[in-house]
């Protein structure tokens, strides 16, 4: 079909979400009913599918079909707060899953924090759900020094509540970058989604007041997931 149909089904189907989010309780109807119901062919209704996620409006999960996205989260990737008191301060319930624990070296958090090449870190993998939809896989790498019975004692927690009450560690200087990316088969995976889906990669290497690194994190989320937002008050 033209690509004028496509548009103009992209925008029909807009309309019917708008009108029908109540009902359907967060989740579309399958591919196949849409289909029908607009007379089209799969093809073109992928298209049309595709461009309202792209948008944010919809996202896709692995083997349970099309959803209507919730509403972003507000996130301010500079202060200190934890995920879980952000998240509920939104309104939200927040959850996390912890996938891996692990001590091993990784080349990349050992060059940022200017630690040698085969440093081994403290490694915490873990998943983070938003009202149930997970929408960010991390790993952060600490330096075994810092907390050094970190792994024995860690579970969901606060994970800088812990280096604060544990081990005495104040965060004072920390480095950032935010790349657009898509998600990588590993990281797609573990959030339910499609290997190269879109998403945001965050990583932050993290001091003390004291200049010795601490840590080095690795996020990766959902491109629908977030708002990014940074209060600059008072600067000139």
């Amino acid at each position: 079909m033209p690509d004028a149909y496509y548009l103009q089904l992209t925008e029909q189907l807009r309309y019917l979400i708008d009108e029908h989010a109540m009902q359907w309780a967060g989740k579309l109807p399958a591919e196949r009913a849409l289909a029908e119901r607009f007379a089209t062919t799969r093809v073109t209704l992928r298209q049309a599918l595709a461009q309202l996620e792209g948008e944010g409006l919809i996202h896709r999960s692995n083997r349970r079909g099309w959803f209507i996205s919730p509403a972003r989260l507000v996130y301010d990737p500079t202060r200190d707060a934890g995920f879980n008191d952000y998240v509920r301060a939104q309104g939200r319930q927040p959850r996390t899953a912890v996938l891996k624990l692990e001590t091993c070296p990784h080349l990349s958090a050992a060059r940022v924090l200017g630690l040698p090449d085969d440093q081994p870190f403290h490694h915490i993998r873990r998943r983070r759900y938003v009202d149930d939809r997970a929408v960010l896989v991390e790993s952060l790498w600490v330096v075994p020094e810092r907390a050094p019975e970190l792994l024995e004692m860690y579970t969901d927690q606060s994970l800088w509540g812990l280096l604060r009450g544990r081990w005495g560690h104040h965060l004072a200087n920390r480095s950032i970058r935010m790349v657009s990316e898509a998600l990588s088969p590993v990281d797609a995976e573990e959030l339910f989604v499609a290997p190269g889906t879109a998403g945001l990669n965050i990583c932050r290497a993290i001091f003390d007041d004291q200049q010795r690194p601490i840590e080095f994190d690795e996020e990766h989320w959902l491109h629908d997931s977030l708002c990014i937002s940074v209060d600059l008050a008072g600067q000139q």
